[in-house]
C-alpha cells in the first residue's frame, strides 16, 4: 500500500501504546494512519504522494470534546452578548444596541452573563429589562445555562402570571407580593422556551458553522453535541452540512429525552449514523447547576428528573439500547443514577455521568462495577476549589473533581468543555488544570487521553480514533514547534497551526 500523505521530520506522539514517546514520520491513505515510525515510513511513498515536511513540528491526535453545546452555542452568536457584564446597567446598553439589529416582532435573547460578576449580585428584574425592550419579548441566558430572565413581554407570552405553580424541577422567581420577577430557574426556563419562535433551519446551520470554525481551531476534531432541549432539526442541520460537505468535524448528536420514544420506535440505537454524524446518548437532566446540586449531605439541591422518573428513563432507554448521558454534579444524583443504571442491567451501554463533580470513592467504584463513564470539564477543578466555600458542605469539598481517583477505581474519563458554559473550548487551560490539580491530579498523558482517546471510548469509537496508530482515522493537529519541549509555553494562548481531518487539512496551513 503506497502513501496519500506522509507526514516527515517532525515530533509526533500517537498517544496510543507509545504515549508521549515521540515518531518522526506518519503515513496517511484512504483517510487512514498506515505507519508511524521512523525514516523508514518514507519508504511508503509513491509517485502521488505527498511529502509534509514537518521541520520539528509536533503532531497530536485530534481533541473530542465529549460535551459541548454546538448549536445552542452557535445560536447565542445571533443573540446580545452578555459576557463580562460587570453590572445590570452594562447588560440593559448591550441589549439597547443589539436591539437595533432586530426586526419588528422577532424576539431578543442575550446570553453570557453571570451573576456573581454583576456589582448587584443579583439577577436583572424583569421591570430593568422593560426599560430597553418594551413591549419586545426579551429573555436571556445566564452562562451556566440554568437560570434565566424574561422581560414582562415574554411572560405574558409564556401566560405566566402571579398564580402559575413552580413547574417540577423549576421555580419561578417572584416579588414579596408574588408576581413573577422574570427569573425562571431549571425546568420553569421551559415556560418561556416553549413559546418562543424555533430558530429556522438555516439560522441553525449558520450556528453550527460558527460553533465548528471555533472548535476546529482548537484542535477539536470531534464533538459529543449536547442538547438542554432537543429538536429534530439539529440533526437535519447536521446531515445537510455533511452531504454538502461542509460539516468537517466529526459529531455524536446527544438526543434530548423528549425524542427517546420517538427514536426507539423508528429504531435508532446509540451509534446509529456513520464516521462523520452519529446519534449519541440521550440527555436528561438530573439536578440543577452547582448551587441547586443535590449532595447526600444535604442542602438546597433541586431534583430535575427524581429517581423514580430516571429509574423508568434509563430502563426504556436501555432496553431500546441508547445510551443515557445524565447530568449530575451533586453526590445524590450521582447515585441516583448508578441506581438506575443497576436496576436497567445498562452496564454494556457505557451510560454516562455528565460533570460528575462530587464523585466520593464509594460512588467511583460502583461507576466502575457498573461499566459506566465520568465525562467532565477539567476547569471545573479550578472553580470548584473556589466555589465548594459557597456553594458545597465542607464534607463534600475533598471529592471535588476526582479525576485522579476516578481513573484509579477503573471508571473511563473523558474530557469536555460544556462550551458555551467555558466560553473559550481551548483544551489546553484545562489539561493544565487537570495535570497540576494538587488534590486530584493526574499525569499528562492520562489529561491529553481523556482530551482524545477518552471521548472516542464514550460513544463507542475507540477502535476508530482518539490515537495516531495504524489502522485509525488520520485526524491530528499540528503545533508550531514542540509545545512539551517549550518552558515556556503559553498553555492558555496554545493553539494549532494546522488541524486534519482523515488526512485533509480542514484548518489552518501547513
Amino acid at each position: 500500500m503506497r502513501a496519500d500523505l506522509v507526514l516527515a521530520g517532525g515530533r509526533i506522539r500517537t498517544l496510543g501504546k507509545t504515549g508521549l514517546k515521540t515518531h518522526s514520520h506518519l503515513a496517511i491513505s484512504g483517510g487512514k494512519v498506515i505507519a508511524c515510525g521512523g525514516r523508514d515510513v518514507m519508504g511508503l511513498r509513491g509517485p502521488r504522494t505527498r511529502v509534509i515536511n514537518l521541520d520539528g513540528s509536533a503532531v497530536l491526535p485530534g481533541f473530542n470534546d465529549a460535551h459541548a453545546h454546538v448549536v445552542y452555542y452557535g445560536l447565542t452568536r445571533f443573540a446580545a452578548d452578555l459576557g463580562g457584564t460587570r453590572g445590570i446597567d452594562d447588560i440593559l446598553a448591550r441589549l439597547e444596541e443589539h436591539a437595533k439589529t432586530l426586526k419588528s416582532g422577532e424576539w431578543q435573547q442575550g446570553m453570557g452573563y453571570r451573576t456573581d460578576e454583576l456589582t448587584e449580585r443579583r439577577q436583572p428584574h424583569r421591570l430593568e429589562l422593560d426599560r430597553v425592550t418594551g413591549d419586545r419579548p426579551c429573555y436571556i441566558d445566564e452562562r451556566g445555562g440554568h437560570a434565566r430572565v424574561a422581560n414582562t413581554a415574554a411572560l405574558m407570552a409564556a401566560g405566566i402570571t402571579v398564580d402559575t405553580p413552580n413547574p417540577p424541577g423549576g421555580r419561578i422567581g417572584r416579588d414579596l407580593d408574588r408576581s413573577p420577577n422574570g427569573l425562571l430557574l431549571e425546568t420553569a426556563m421551559r415556560l418561556v422556551a416553549d413559546v418562543q419562535p424555533h430558530p429556522t433551519l438555516e439560522r441553525r446551520i449558520q450556528g453550527i458553522l460558527k460553533a465548528q470554525q471555533l472548535l476546529l481551531s482548537c484542535g477539536i476534531t470531534s464533538v459529543g453535541a449536547s442538547v438542554n432541549r432537543g429538536f429534530a432539526d439539529d440533526l437535519r442541520a447536521y446531515q445537510m452540512l455533511a452531504e454538502d460537505g461542509r460539516l468537517t468535524m466529526r459529531v455524536n448528536e446527544f438526543l434530548s429525552w423528549e425524542l427517546l420514544e420517538a427514536s426507539s420506535c423508528l429504531g435508532v440505537r446509540t451509534g446509529f449514523g456513520g464516521a462523520m454524524l452519529r446519534a449519541g446518548p440521550v440527555k436528561v437532566f438530573i439536578d440543577g447547576g452547582a448551587d441547586r446540586a443535590v449532595v447526600r449531605s444535604g442542602g438546597a439541591g433541586m431534583w430535575r428528573t427524581t429517581p423514580d422518573d430516571l429509574r423508568e428513563l434509563v430502563g426504556r432507554a436501555s432496553k431500546a439500547g441508547l445510551q443515557v448521558a445524565a447530568h449530575a454534579i451533586g453526590d445524590g444524583a450521582i447515585e441516583a443514577m448508578c441506581d438506575a443504571v443497576k436496576a436497567a442491567n445498562g452496564k454494556r451501554l457505557r451510560h454516562r455521568v455528565e460533570h460528575c463533580t462530587i464523585c466520593p470513592p464509594d460512588l467511583q467504584a460502583r461507576l466502575a462495577q457498573l461499566g459506566m463513564v465520568a465525562v467532565m470539564q477539567p476547569m471545573a477543578a479550578r472553580f470548584s476549589r473556589v466555589a465548594s466555600t459557597i456553594f458545597f458542605p465542607v464534607r463534600d469539598r475533598a471529592d471535588l473533581a476526582p479525576h485522579g481517583p476516578l481513573m484509579k477505581a477503573g471508571v473511563p474519563v473523558a474530557f469536555s468543555s460544556d462550551l458555551p458554559v467555558l466560553q473559550d473550548p481551548n483544551p489546553w487551560p484545562g489539561i493544565r488544570v487537570a495535570v497540576e490539580d494538587q488534590v486530584n491530579g493526574i499525569g499528562m498523558l492520562a489529561a491529553l487521553q481523556a482530551y482524545t482517546s477518552g471521548g472516542a471510548y464514550a460513544s463507542f469509537e475507540e477502535h476508530s480514533k482518539g490515537t495516531l496508530e495504524p489502522g485509525m482515522l488520520a485526524d491530528f493537529q499540528v503545533y508550531e514547534g514542540d509545545p512539551f519541549e517549550d518552558e515556556d509555553v503559553q498553555w492558555e494562548e496554545l493553539r494549532p497551526r494546522a488541524v486534519f481531518l482523515g488526512g485533509a487539512r480542514v484548518f489552518g496551513r501547513l
